[in-house]
């Protein structure tokens, strides 16, 4: 009986030692705001405009120890599913959409690098005359395919 009886407890204290050395680490869990700036390129039929870098207000939600990941506003808006955390970063993609946040030291702050499908924008001017009431309708396979690098800094909502 007391053999059976120390069994259980030995068994009992190394499932708590465990258990406490796989402690959550909930650094990232909660709501980022902050910028993302992208390079964006303006096509008006043959012309285009130099590279620009466009910055949008951006908020980031992260739980459960950094296995949930939502863009509420900013690029590429939705619930993220494929979350993987190395340290004290997190990658994240889906679809042509992919990124990285990284903490800093102090957990206060989080720095973003990815990539965003799409950033190009279209604009069509008709002519009128001889080509009046005829349009040009663009489709996706139209458009030039292109992705861009996004850079974000996030600080914690208060």
């Amino acid at each position: 009986m007391n053999t059976r009886l120390l069994l259980i407890v030995t068994l009992t204290l190394v499932a708590s030692l465990h258990s406490s050395a796989l402690a959550n680490d909930n650094r990232f869990d909660g709501v980022w705001v902050g910028t993302e700036s992208v390079t964006r390129q303006d096509y008006h039929g043959f012309q285009h405009s130099d590279p620009y870098e466009h910055k949008t207000a951006a908020k980031i939600v992260i739980a459960q120890d950094g296995a949930l990941l939502g863009v509420l506003e900013g690029y590429g808006p939705g619930r993220y599913t494929d979350v993987k955390r190395v340290g004290n970063t997190i990658v994240f993609h889906a679809g042509n959409r992919t990124g990285q946040l990284s903490l800093s030291p102090d957990g206060q702050t989080l720095v973003e690098k990815g990539v965003v499908p799409g950033s190009v924008i279209m604009g069509v001017s008709q002519r009128q005359g001889a080509l009046s009431g005829h349009e040009r309708n663009f489709g996706p396979h139209d458009l030039p395919k292109s992705t861009a690098q996004v850079t974000g800094t996030f600080h914690r909502q208060k």
